[in-house]
C-alpha cells in the first residue's frame, strides 16, 4: 500500500477565470494492468433498533481495514451515489468495503430523517460496523458524504467506552455545520482524518483546523462539487483519499 503525499492543506490548480467556461470532467483512466474486482454482493444488516439496511459488501483480504461509506441525505441519495470505480480502487487496496443505503434511503427500511436527527443514524453505522467486525475485517474506516458525516462523527464519538468497533480513520466530503447535528467536533476521537471539499464550500472544514491533533489533512480543490458529486468535478479526490487511508491505515 502506499503512503500519504501529502498532509496539510493541499491547493490545486487556480479556478477558471470568471466568464470562461468550465471544461467537462475528465473521465478516470483506467490501467489494462489493474487487478479485476467482481460486483458486490448484496447484504443486508440489522439495526439494534430494528431497522433492516440494504449494502453492498466486497470481502477484503483477511485481517485488512473494512470501510464504510455513508452517502448523502436520504432519500434523494442512495449508495448508488458511490462510484464505483472507487468502490473497487478500494477493494484493489485489500480493503473490505460496505456501502449501505442509509435508513429511508435505496433498498432500506426506516423513516429517512431519522438518518442524520437524533441518535438513531449512529445505529446504522453500528450495524455496518460490527458486519465487518464479523467478516473478519481489521481496522474501521468510515467515509462520510455530505450529512453521512453527521451519523459518522455521532459513532465515532458514541463508540468509545461502549465496546463497539472505533474508528481508526474518517473521511469527509463536504462536511457542514450539518455534521454536527448531534455531536460537536470537539467529541471526535483524535484520529486520522482527510477533510475534501471545493473553495466555495471551505469554510467549515477550515474552520476546524484549530482542533487538528496533527493527523488531520485538508483537500482543497477549485474545480470541486458538493459531497460524492466531487467524484465527477474533481476526480482526483478518488485517488487522493485513498493515498491519505492507504497512509495511515494499519
Amino acid at each position: 500500500m502506499g503512503t500519504v503525499g501529502r498532509l496539510g492543506i493541499v491547493l490545486l490548480a487556480a479556478a477558471c477565470k470568471n466568464g470562461a467556461s468550465t471544461p467537462p470532467p475528465k473521465p478516470r483512466e483506467t490501467d489494462d494492468t489493474e487487478v479485476a474486482v467482481g460486483p458486490p454482493t448484496v447484504i443486508t444488516v440489522e439495526t439494534r433498533d430494528g431497522v433492516t439496511l440494504e449494502a453492498d459488501w466486497w470481502e477484503g483480504e483477511p485481517g485488512a481495514p473494512g470501510f464504510v461509506l455513508l452517502h448523502m441525505i436520504p432519500p434523494s441519495n442512495d449508495r448508488t451515489t458511490w462510484p464505483r470505480w472507487f468502490e473497487k480502487d478500494l477493494v484493489r487496496e485489500g480493503y473490505a468495503v460496505l456501502a449501505v443505503d442509509r435508513r429511508g434511503a435505496g433498498g432500506s427500511e426506516g423513516v429517512a430523517v431519522d438518518a442524520y436527527e437524533g441518535p438513531n443514524g449512529k445505529y446504522d453505522v453500528e450495524a455496518c460496523a460490527l458486519y465487518l467486525q464479523a467478516e473478519g475485517a481489521g481496522a474501521l474506516a468510515i467515509i462520510g458524504a455530505s450529512n453521512g458525516t453527521t451519523s459518522m462523527i455521532d459513532y465515532a464519538a458514541w463508540a468509545q467506552g461502549e465496546g463497539l468497533p472505533e474508528a481508526a480513520a474518517l473521511g469527509f466530503m463536504t462536511g457542514g455545520t450539518y455534521t454536527e447535528y448531534n455531536t460537536e467536533m470537539s467529541a471526535v476521537p483524535a484520529i486520522p482524518a482527510v477533510f475534501t471539499y471545493s473553495t466555495e464550500e471551505k469554510g467549515w472544514s477550515v474552520d476546524q483546523q484549530p482542533l487538528d491533533p496533527g493527523t488531520w489533512s485538508f483537500l482543497e480543490y477549485p474545480e470541486g462539487a458538493h459531497g460524492t458529486l466531487m467524484f465527477d468535478a474533481a476526480p482526483e479526490v478518488g485517488p487522493d483519499l485513498i493515498e491519505f487511508f492507504t497512509g495511515v491505515l494499519p
